[in-house]
């Protein structure tokens, strides 16, 4: 099969996936796509918007639940959360809306706020904004970043394959680097 048969048939579901954990790599990618035509970006941007949505709120629900357990076992966690917890009790919307941008903290950010006090019908509707949010503005800098390549690449014959390749092993190259930086860190978030 080929890969842009393979994009047209598959990439939704990679953005639900991605978009469930971490997902910016894959959310840029899907934009490019869309671009180039293999994706809708309205199909690319809502259904990153869910899968980003569950996750947090499957993360804010761990926290929740676990969040006591993790405390009694790591100390230094339970003299930090009541600082994380007047934070996010400080700027509300504004710190679950902006967690959702800051690399690295998509899964470890939405336990920590489940494990303070905030209000969980708050934190969903929160998280259903800074969602759909960030779902337009990466999804949407993938598209301008496809009008930006196929703007350099030309009309070339055969540009939409360059181009095609060219966003996948930029993607892949991105996955693998971070994967290698995380288990150097032995983080697993």
């Amino acid at each position: 099969m080929e890969l842009s048969a393979l994009i047209s048939q598959y990439g939704l579901l990679a953005v639900l996936v991605g978009a469930f954990v971490e997902g910016e790599t894959v959310l840029l990618m899907a934009g490019a796509f869309s671009h180039a035509g293999l994706l809708d970006l309205r199909w690319v941007i809502a259904v990153a918007a869910i899968g980003a949505f569950c996750g947090d709120t499957f993360f804010f629900l761990i926290g929740r639940r676990l969040g006591p357990r993790v405390t009694e076992r790591f100390r230094w966690l339970a003299e930090l959360l009541p600082r994380i917890d007047a934070l996010v009790l400080r700027w509300r919307w504004g710190a679950v809306i902006l967690l959702r941008f800051m690399y690295g903290l998509r899964v470890a950010g939405p336990m920590l706020i489940g494990a303070g006090t905030m209000p969980a019908a708050e934190f969903l509707a929160a998280n259903a904004t800074g969602a759909t949010l960030w779902a337009i503005l990466i999804g949407g800098a993938g598209y301008l970043g496809g009008n930006a390549a196929e703007a350099l690449l030309g009309r070339v014959a055969g540009a939409q394959h360059i181009f095609i390749g060219t966003v996948a092993v930029v993607g892949i190259i991105a996955l693998l680097v971070r994967f290698v930086h995380r288990r150097r860190s032995g983080r697993v978030d």
